[in-house]
């Protein structure tokens, strides 16, 4: 399915708006556009083209401001992409393939390795841990699907089909208020009422 620019802006503005009614100086936290020229040189780095949805997001915001402004995670910049890429390619290189590690995939996703190079961390949490687009599912999954990517557990989990519905299903969230901003967690978090 193409691209709906409409659809995944729309989400996007959901998702701030709610957020910002219970904090509103949330959009100060959100990085400036990345130019395209710096997500093409992600790209190139990583040897991965990235899902439309992904590049649109890193225009609009080119991470945050260190802190959590999906809920739980920090939003990367082109350039925190490529750094944390690097990281688990150099682990997949030299440790996951080797030692032969795989994981338990639950959803669509190819469990034969720990981690492959088609995983494309795109927010993490500060431990180790991100969700991914998956540029290399398994048979019935979709190219560009969010799954989760744990350092220590071998669980990995489809999230979303797209990083479009992933920010339309948090927007969902956020409008009941089960996300919110969290100021001793330093961002968004679940609301504590649920």
């Amino acid at each position: 399915m193409p691209f709906d620019v409409r659809r995944f802006d729309t989400a996007w503005d959901r998702y701030v708006v709610a957020i910002e009614k219970g904090y509103r100086l949330f959009r100060m936290h959100l990085g400036k556009g990345a130019s395209p020229a710096s997500v093409a040189a992600a790209e190139k780095a990583i040897g991965v083209a990235l899902p439309e949805d992904l590049r649109h997001l890193l225009c609009r915001h080119s991470g945050g401001d260190d802190c959590f402004v999906l809920p739980g995670w920090d939003l990367f910049s082109p350039e925190r992409i490529v750094t944390e890429w690097r990281v688990w390619e150099e682990l997949r290189r030299d440790q996951f393939v080797p030692d032969g590690e795989t994981c338990d995939p639950q959803g669509p996703i190819l469990g034969n390795e720990w981690w492959r190079l088609g995983w494309i961390p795109f927010c993490g949490d500060g431990g180790g841990n991100h969700l991914c687009v998956d540029m290399d599912p398994d048979t019935g999954g979709t190219s560009g699907q969010v799954i989760s990517m744990w350092h220590d557990a071998s669980e990995r989990q489809l999230i979303a089909p797209s990083l479009t519905e992933f920010i339309e299903i948090i927007a969902n969230d956020a409008e009941a208020g089960e996300l919110v901003w969290d100021e001793e967690w330093g961002g968004v978090n679940a609301s504590q009422k649920r």
